[in-house]
């Protein structure tokens, strides 16, 4: 159960924070009893932090940043750690929206997160 403790949420956090060439500047986690887990990592370039709830197999990302942080490589880095069986991303460019960037849930299971491929520019 990865989603379950500390240890293995934050080693893949902070790969995926070293992968994406982030600067770590403090991390905090929490255990919950029997298991789950909140962390936080303080990044030079903003932060990410986590959020699971293991008895529905689920954990919620958010990754921040206002400098240069490659986000679509710290998020290859937790897809590949934790290989969900659906995921969804919601990017949002600060002053705007853009949408859903990806979801490999079928669009009948929810319609906000619906498959939408970025346009050609």
């Amino acid at each position: 159960m990865a989603l379950a403790t500390v240890e293995p949420i934050r080693d893949l956090m902070c790969k995926a924070a070293e992968a994406g060439g982030a600067t770590v500047i403090h991390q905090y986690f929490h255990q919950f009893n029997p298991w789950g887990v909140t962390g936080f990592l303080l990044l030079a370039e903003s932060h990410i932090s986590v959020h699971t709830w293991v008895d529905e197999g689920f954990a919620a990302f958010d990754i921040f940043t206002c400098g240069p942080m490659n986000t679509d490589k710290v998020l290859e880095v937790i897809r590949e750690g934790l290989k969900p069986k659906h995921a969804s991303v919601r990017r949002i460019v600060r002053g705007g929206d853009t949408g859903p960037a990806y979801s490999n849930t079928p669009s009948g299971e929810d319609p906000a997160h619906q498959h939408n491929p970025p346009e050609s520019r």
